[in-house]
């Protein structure tokens, strides 16, 4: 068609109509993203884990309305780890041959002569360059050749340093030649392979060779090389455009003066490092050092980073080089403020330096013009160091330290500088600055109690004002992270510096050393008051930030899952911890001596006061139950260990009355519950353990004089919680919970009551107990047992009454209900057909009566109180030494019972409640008789070890009992499993609480069953031995059977745990033949996991049987030793074997014995045991890297570490032996060889692991 040809009569329309397409979806978007507001991005701080985020619509993970998610939610710290934590493990891999080969070269110093020492570490510095050079071109080997460069050059200054010490080097200043001159090849050898990671350690050693240049010039010599060291240093970042370099230079320059100012001095090998004591050269020194990294860090702001690598691998984000070097560079800084913390005015210059030339360059990173910022600071820089030049005259003219006149103006422009561009500066560098902030105040500013101290009144009064002006700007701003910081700051320091005053102090107790005062000692009464402003503080940006402003728990769980429940259930919210941690705070100081009486009253009131407060005005969202929990928790502390019993009922009862009453129902359970606990504290009458000082005028007001007995305001606060509880009982459709909370306190409250010596006290809990259970009693059964009754009716006429004129039907299997003409999928059928699954009680079937019916049960109240009442009676005789002939009453009595109530109960068509497989009944009177034999050998002082007929009538009746449960049932084979699990885990747990409180029965393997009387003793062993094995045979019988019918049968945990409670129970010979049994059937199901469990049994029934058999316990030992290194073998054959899914098993059990013998023969003395963990550390790292399982290789490493520990802990006299430190050395370096070797040949394959 040519150009000037009009266009097609159908192009033409279709134009047309398309012009007019209107996608009203796209109108949505484009607004949308109007709407959507971009995230400012601080490039100086990176990205970092933010605890006080705002997750918006975009956040990663979010779900929208519409039920869809956008972006992937992000990895945790651990899931992140699992993905690319391989290469992490490398890197450490590399770093400890690198520290290892510089030990290896340091001991051939110590134990060779100077002429052979010399050849092998010649030799050995040789071999890393060759194989450097081998490997570093090699894409895949590159990291390990590098690791060799670097071990070379380590060794090369071990050498230079052993040349010093063989005194073929004769001066300390040859010596420094010596290292420049290695620091230039170096230098050389990074350029050549391109790598920072080999420039990076002559960094270091740049830097001590400046701190040693004190030997021959003296502080002023040590300083001038410390700055042409950075200076240096930094010439070689901006030479190679490193930002790796660039920070380390940073962050190791501020830290080596740190040490220098900290330090008294110390000798590196034959280097000695002089501190640097007078003030104003090491005041000039950082100054320019910090001038010189505030530079570098700006102008390397954006480039990747060794540190900011190491902050993603844990999880933390990805901050910026600005940040993290900064960070780390100023730990270094403060070790300086630290040293000089007495002279306020030299500590605070510093302070205000620092402040300057970091902020300075933080704004010209974040896009204000450098001139504009390096003006203004360069020219107050100069004149006040001019002062600080001229202190002398200063001083005597002005009268003022000039520190302090560098301070005051210092801080002025630096004010003025930040606040002309205050809009560059974002939220996370005002939350992180008041933390920093904080901590130089807690640190500069004196506080104590004494009379030379005001009780922490000025400290405490700038870090109030702080916060009201972070509060201030977190309202301004509507930062989250400005309103968390407010809300956990003034709590958080407060323990933090307790927890470590603490431990300093019983670090110097525990050595015998004077006690310490504290570095902080505040009075209580500031301290009361900054708690209570923190408190309405937390309040007023509560309320502002809402919830969801906190979110400390993604990143930092172990699985997601866990991690988003903890999110979403509101416990790491502002509101929930602004209750929780400042609870803990108070506990801690009211621990430590921090409160009074009234002052630990008035906070708890203010911040109770504040939260109740937020939750009725519905600014808290979410349930009451957990702020309820927490309410009671620290009132019931505080009332346990230092009284106050009347305080803490009167702030628990408004605070849950306050609560009950604008709250749910559901709450009502456990609050009522709360409320009785003080009440039986109080009635103990436990004398607290740490009784709070009073304050005098407290004592003398006619305020302390008012306080009511205990007993009236018990009764005050129960009528108060039942005046809001009773009015709404009635309309409750769950009233159990309640009701029975109300009941115990009630009960409670009289009990108390009756050590009142006032009548009128006595006969009103009397009738509240009397009015309030009449009332429970007539209006709450009836409503549960017309809901029963209808509740079954109605799930049986809602589905068989639409079938009713179908004629007869049955249940498909694909839960379907089919008829001649027509088939329907019920889900109801389907819910519970899945639910007959998964019971191990029931069994699946086509009747839909029973179906239906599934999850109702007939829950006999009547009997079960019966029985409640006979083995509470069973218990007390039993403790009162006269158990024998009531346990055998009244476990035939409730035998009967148990009869009577099935009988019952089948007439109903509904099955009985069930626990863990056993019907309610059943379970409740084997409970009752375990716990009459348990308490039968723990309370009576009269009760012997040694006679046990009442063990042998307590098997005979839960035998009885359990064969009971097999009646007139259909699905025999679960049920004899359970029956036969509620034989053998009962007595267990009976004996071993027995065994366990006074040993009223002998320990599980420890028992001698033909030592004692043949009736009392021997009889009962031999009887339960006896069953034991009956219980072994059945088990195997029952697996047989399913087998046979092709059902599926018990797991590997669940054959394991079995035949361990068997052994435990076993005096040996049941005990073999169940871990036999159990061993068996694991191999033939291929179960490794029961495997796993059977194969410790069986040496713990060797023990049983070595109890009473002297001849076998000589051999446990080395039985135990060569199985352990059996297995550990056997786990390696897994791998040509092809036989993965036991290498955990072997693995597992394999350390447990080898460990265990190597104990047992008296090897933990020596190297013995660290060469065996060795030996196991290779195999399981090996095998775990040919077989590609993570859990292995981090196991290796984990005997790995095991192994060093156990060398020094308790080889130390041996492992530091000349000979013997060379031979160590030399084997974990060959495994750490053969790991790394083998970890970068597969390491794309492990990557996918």
């Amino acid at each position: 068609m040519a150009a000037d040809e009009p266009d097609d009569k159908i192009i033409r329309e279709r134009k047309f109509k398309r012009s007019f397409d209107i996608d009203i979806g796209q109108i949505e978007e484009s607004r949308g993203e109007k709407e959507q507001v971009k995230e400012e991005t601080d490039e100086a701080i990176g990205e970092i884990l933010d605890p006080f985020s705002e997750r918006g619509a975009d956040s990663p993970g979010e779900v929208r309305i519409d039920g869809t998610v956008d972006s992937p939610p992000e990895n945790d710290i651990v899931t992140q780890f699992s993905i690319d934590g391989e290469r992490k493990i490398n890197w450490i891999l590399m770093g400890s041959m690198i520290v290892l080969y510089s030990a290896i070269s340091i001991q051939v110093g110590r134990t060779f002569d100077p002429i052979p020492g010399t050849v092998v570490l010649v030799l050995l510095a040789s071999l890393g360059f060759v194989l450097g050079e081998i490997w570093v071109p090699k894409e895949r080997m590159s990291l390990l050749g590098v690791t060799w460069v670097i071990i070379s050059m380590k060794v090369l200054y071990g050498l230079a340093l052993e040349l010093r010490h063989w005194e073929v080097i004769g001066e300390d200043l040859y010596l420094g030649v010596v290292l420049l001159f290695l620091v230039a090849v170096n230098v050389y050898v990074a350029y050549r392979h391109d790598h920072d990671a080999i420039a990076a350690q002559s960094t270091l050693v740049l830097l001590a060779i400046g701190s040693t240049a004190g030997t021959e010039f003296g502080e002023s010599g040590v300083a001038v090389m410390i700055l042409i060291a950075t200076i240096m240093l930094h010439g070689i970042a901006i030479n190679r455009n490193s930002g790796n370099l660039a920070s380390l230079g940073i962050a190791a320059s501020n830290l080596w003066i740190g040490m220098h100012a900290a330090t008294s001095g110390f000798e590196i090998g034959q280097l000695r490092v002089l501190p640097l004591e007078t003030p104003l050269l090491l005041f000039l020194l950082l100054m320019a050092v910090t001038a010189l990294n505030a530079l570098m860090a700006a102008k390397f702001a954006k480039e990747g980073n060794w540190f900011s690598k190491g902050f993603e691998t844990l999880g933390l984000g990805k901050p910026g080089l600005w940040g993290v070097s900064i960070s780390l560079g100023m730990v270094g800084a403060f070790m300086v403020v630290a040293s000089y913390r007495e002279d306020l005015g030299y500590a605070l210059g510093i302070v205000t330096f620092l402040g300057g030339a970091f902020g300075g360059s933080y704004l010209v990173v974040r896009g204000v013009y450098p001139w504009r910022v390096a003006g203004p600071l360069l020219a107050s820089g100069s004149i006040l160091t001019i002062v600080l030049l001229s202190s002398e005259s200063v001083e005597e003219s002005l009268g003022i330290s000039s520190y302090e006149i560098f301070t005051v103006l210092g801080a002025i422009s630096t004010g003025l500088i930040i606040l002309r561009d205050q809009d560059s500066v974002t939220d996370r560098v005002l939350w992180t600055g008041s933390v920093v902030v904080l901590a130089i105040l807690v640190l500069l500013v004196p506080a104590g109690s004494s009379s030379e101290y005001d009780g922490g009144l000025v400290l405490l009064g700038a870090l109030s004002a702080l916060h009201l002006g972070t509060a201030g700007l977190a309202i301004k701003r509507r930062s989250p992270s400005l309103s968390g910081v407010t809300v956990l700051l003034p709590w958080g320091w407060l323990l933090i510096w307790g927890l470590l005053e603490e431990s300093f102090r019983t670090v110097m107790l525990a050595n015998d050393l004077t006690d310490w005062d504290g570095y902080v000692d505040l009075s209580p009464a500031p301290l009361a008051i900054y708690l209570g402003l923190s408190s309405i503080l937390l309040l007023v940006v509560n309320v502002r930030a809402g919830e969801g402003v906190v979110n400390l728990a993604s990143g930092f769980l172990g699985i997601s899952e866990i991690s988003s429940s903890i999110r979403d259930s509101g416990a790491l919210n502002l509101w929930s911890i602004g209750l929780w941690f400042p609870m803990i705070t108070i506990l801690f100081l009211a621990q430590f001596g921090g409160f009074t009486t009234v002052s630990i009253v008035s906070v708890l009131s203010i911040l109770v006061g504040v939260h109740v407060f937020g939750k009725i005005l519905g600014y808290r969202k979410g349930k009451s139950n957990g702020m309820l929990a927490i309410l009671a928790f620290t009132t019931l502390t505080i009332q346990w260990r230092h009284g106050l019993d009347e305080a803490m009922m009167v702030i628990l009862c408004i605070s849950i009355t306050s609560l009950l009453y604008f709250g749910d129902e559901e709450e009502f359970g456990l609050g009522l519950g709360i409320m009785s606990m003080p009440l039986i504290i109080s009635m103990a009458r436990i004398e607290p353990t740490n009784v709070l000082e009073t304050p005098s005028w407290y004592s003398q007001s006619w305020v302390g004089s008012l306080a009511p007995e205990v007993e009236l305001l018990a009764l005050a606060c129960t009528a108060a919680i039942l005046a809001v509880y009773l009015p709404r009982a009635e309309k409750m459709d769950n009233m159990l919970k309640p009701a029975g909370s109300a009941l115990v306190l009630l009960v409670v409250t009289n009990i108390l009551a009756l050590d009142s010596e006032v009548v009128l006290v006595k006969s009103s809990s009397v009738s509240i107990f009397a009015i309030s259970s009449f009332w429970l009693i007539s209006r709450g059964e009836i409503r549960s047992e017309l809901r029963s009754v209808a509740l079954r009716d109605t799930i049986l006429s809602s589905t068989l009454g639409k079938d009713s004129g179908r004629g007869s039907f049955e249940v498909s299997s694909s839960n379907q209900v089919l008829d001649s003409n027509l088939t329907t999928y019920n889900p109801k059928i389907a819910e519970m057909s899945q639910k007959r699954k998964v019971s191990r009680e029931k069994e699946e079937t086509e009747d839909m009566a029973e179906l239906l019916t599934s999850d109702l049960s007939h829950t006999p109240m009547i009997g079960l109180f019966v029985i409640g009442i006979v083995m509470s009676t069973a218990v007390v005789f039993s403790a009162m030494g006269d158990g024998v002939l009531v346990l055998i009453a009244s476990g035939s009595f409730c035998c009967l019972v148990v009869l009577m109530i099935r009988n019952r109960t089948r007439g109903l068509e509904l099955d009985l409640p069930h626990i863990l497989g056993m019907e309610m009944p059943i379970a409740l009177s084997i409970s009752g008789v375990c716990l009459a034999l348990a308490t039968a050998h723990i309370f009576p002082v009269d009760s012997s070890p040694d006679e046990l007929l009442d063990m042998a009538g307590a098997a005979v009746l839960i035998l009885v009992l359990t064969m009971i449960s097999l009646l007139h049932q259909k699905n025999l084979l679960d049920r004899i499993e359970i029956a036969v699990d509620w034989f053998v885990f009962p007595i267990l747990a009976a004996r071993l609480v027995a065994a366990v409180v006074l040993g009223g029965i002998p320990f599980p393997l420890t028992v001698e069953p033909f030592d004692g009387d043949f009736v009392d003793s021997t009889v009962p062993w031999v009887l339960l031995e006896s069953l034991l094995v009956m219980c072994v045979l059945v088990y195997h019988w029952v697996d047989k059977k399913r087998a046979q019918l092709e059902k599926d049968g018990s797991g590997g945990i669940g054959i394991g745990a079995r035949s361990l409670a068997i052994v435990m129970l076993s005096f040996g010979p049941a005990g073999l033949f169940a871990a036999a049994s159990a061993s068996y059937r694991s191999i033939k199901t291929s179960e490794p996991s029961g495997l796993g469990v059977a194969l410790p049994g069986a040496v713990l029934a060797c023990l049983a049987l070595a109890a009473w058999n002297d001849y076998l316990w000589d051999y446990i030992g080395g039985f135990l030793l060569f199985l352990g290194v059996f297995l550990i073998v056997a786990c390696a054959l897994t791998v040509p074997l092809e036989q993965e899914k036991w290498t955990v098993t072997l693995a597992t059990d394999g350390h447990i014995f080898a460990i265990s013998g190597a104990i047992h023969l008296g090897m933990i003395g020596g190297l013995d045991l660290p060469m065996l963990l060795v030996f196991m550390s290779t195999v399981i790292w090996v095998v775990g890297i040919l077989q590609l399982r993570k859990s292995l290789r981090i196991w290796g490493l984990g005997d790995l570490l095991a192994a060093v520990i156990c060398s020094f802990v308790f080889a130390s006299s041996e492992v530091f032996q000349p000979d013997k430190l060379f031979l160590g050395m030399i084997v974990l370096a060959a495994e750490l060889g053969i790991v790394a070797w083998l970890g970068l040949a597969k390491q794309e394959d492990m990557a996918k692991d």
